[in-house]
């Protein structure tokens, strides 16, 4: 960790406070504000995900994306490292936080959802309370529908108490993710020029699948006109397929705890983004995955497959 003053003055916290508070921008170019505590999947997390950001739309882009590693809290020095390895040393930063932020493990509710999903990032599914245990908590135990898209808002869940009473609740969801968006308007049948492309934090609609990752729109061009800051989607952009029906498809999957990758053949064509059924050459299994680049899919876990077991 880099002591904060090996920093300045080319990264300057023009004001660190013991607790959140409000105020004007003033004089810096981005404004960071955070909570006392808050709750995260293990290890790391983009800043976008849990932080205020203000300034111009550029820097507070570039701010969401820094990378936050955590152990169980972590400090404003540690957003500092964050936000130069971001790209943003010689920006003014006003930094409104506690000296270290606690971080406690996600809802239970959002852990299951990303293991059911394979989602990397954020889902807010806490009931509208703001323990871990949400709107489980006084229940024995619950539980979801076998399958959930990525992006659905609301979400049915089955909760039973200590008696054996069983209740239906409905939970909002909200999912974070990086999304792709062009700092120039592009024009129907241009290809997107990827000097002007631009990563930040954003959600995911079920109805428009966005992109994530400026290396996954090589050679695409716009389907339709492109405004401006918009995120990208998969069905704003036109190019051959990511994954055809019938093409050889590598399948990357996680298998205790080790990276794996088979090859496959894909059942139905997908863009990035897009669910699919392949099928694995070595089991000769028809499994579900994601579509995550040119001729890669990232097989779910089977057992948030209905009717599927452990094995890939």
């Amino acid at each position: 960790m880099k002591p904060v003053h090996r920093l300045l003055p080319t990264l300057v916290l023009t004001a660190v406070l013991v607790a959140v508070s409000s105020g004007a921008l003033g004089a810096s170019e981005l404004a960071v504000g955070l909570p006392p505590a808050i709750e995260a999947r293990d290890g790391w997390f983009h800043l976008g995900e849990y932080a205020e950001l203000e300034g111009r739309e550029d820097i507070v882009s570039a701010a969401s994306m820094a990378v936050i590693e955590h152990d169980g809290s972590f400090s404003v020095e540690d957003v500092v490292d964050a936000l130069e390895e971001a790209g943003l040393s010689g920006r003014t930063v006003k930094i409104r936080m506690p000296s270290v932020v606690s971080v406690a493990p996600e809802p239970e509710i959002s852990a299951r959802l990303r293991e059911m999903t394979a989602w990397k990032w954020r889902i807010d599914a806490d009931g509208g309370k703001s323990s871990r245990s949400g709107m489980t908590e006084g229940f024995k135990s619950f539980s979801l529908p076998p399958r959930v898209m990525p992006g659905a808002r609301v979400l049915a869940v089955k909760l039973e108490d200590e008696s054996g009473r069983r209740f239906n609740k409905q939970v909002k969801l909200r999912w974070y993710q990086p999304v792709v968006y062009s700092v120039k308007p592009v024009e129907k049948d241009s290809p997107l020029d990827p000097s002007t492309l631009r990563e930040r934090i954003g959600t995911a609609s079920l109805n428009r699948e966005s992109v994530w990752g400026v290396s996954r729109l090589r050679g695409a061009a716009a389907r339709r006109s492109l405004n401006a800051g918009s995120p990208i989607t998969a069905s704003d952009i036109t190019r051959a397929n990511f994954v055809r029906a019938g093409s050889a498809v590598t399948l990357t999957a996680r298998v205790n705890g080790l990276g794996v990758e088979v090859n496959g053949i894909a059942m139905q064509r997908g863009d990035i983004g897009d669910v699919i059924r392949v099928k694995n050459l070595s089991s000769k299994r028809i499994v579900t995955g994601r579509v995550i680049d040119i001729g890669r899919v990232e097989i779910i876990p089977a057992r948030f497959q209905p009717g599927s077991d452990d094995e890939l």
